[in-house]
């Protein structure tokens, strides 16, 4: 499965545990001295597709690909993305002091979208769950922010607060979508403890990263994935089965 095998060397997904094999990258922690954990994951089971910038020549990588192989190793070597959307599970659990959490910042590399990856689609069927709290993000916009929900105008962090007891556990699900451009962030927290203001970063897992694009109208080759595990190419290089919007 491409989002069992490829989301965490996309960067896309870690866990405090144990990584997803969304690759072979060790999870995501936050720094030892932190007042409190915080980690991040991407499921295994979602589906949906993975971009990257160029069409894959290589015979070695398409092997990988066709046959279900280091699909997550063909990823990261291409610099790809999460398609249309990318959902992050966060988990974040209180030190030995209660805090409040008073935002989650997303912190572009870039100050706009580049355009789309339009090289390689990485596609396969979907599956979802049901989060705790809900969290959504514009990354086309210029100052993409946390949203209480897809279509909403309203800042989600302008309107709640996260307290954390000592010991208690959250859990977040943050979706990051992209319909115009392709953007690499950053996500930081930032709590107040005893009065003071503090910030921890939420890293992805070692070697990887944060980063979505939207669909382009037409790929130089657009992958399936099949029964066996593996992933056929497609006659159509249109995202058709994937993207709403594609001109099909």
């Amino acid at each position: 499965m491409l989002t069992a095998l490829a989301l965490n060397g996309l960067g896309l997904g870690g866990e405090s545990e144990s990584s997803v094999p969304a690759a072979t990258g060790s999870p995501s922690a936050s720094p030892p001295s932190a007042p409190f954990t915080v980690s991040a994951r991407q499921d295994g089971d979602d589906g949906g597709c993975t971009a990257l910038e160029d069409r894959i020549s290589s015979p070695r990588d398409r092997a990988e690909i066709v046959t279900g192989g280091d699909v997550a190793g063909v990823v990261r070597r291409h610099h790809g993305a999460r398609a249309g959307e990318l959902t992050t599970e966060l988990t974040v659990e209180g030190g030995t002091q209660p805090l409040t959490i008073t935002s989650i910042d997303i912190e572009p590399e870039q100050p706009s979208p580049a355009p789309p990856f339009s090289g390689t689609l990485l596609c396969e069927a979907s599956a979802g769950g049901e989060p705790k709290i809900q969290l959504y993000a514009d990354l086309d916009s210029t100052r993409p922010v946390f949203l209480n929900g897809k279509g909403s105008a309203d800042r989600y962090f302008d309107e709640h607060v996260v307290t954390l007891a000592p010991g208690e556990q959250v859990n977040l699900s943050a979706t990051f979508v992209a319909a115009k451009g392709s953007r690499e962030f950053r996500l930081v927290v930032r709590y107040v403890r005893n009065g003071k203001e503090g910030a921890v970063p939420v890293p992805a897992p070692s070697g990887s990263r944060y980063a979505v694009t939207g669909y382009a109208a037409e790929y130089k080759a657009v992958y399936s994935g099949s029964p066996n595990g593996g992933f056929r190419l497609e006659d159509d290089s249109r995202p058709c089965r994937w993207s709403p919007a594609a001109p099909c």
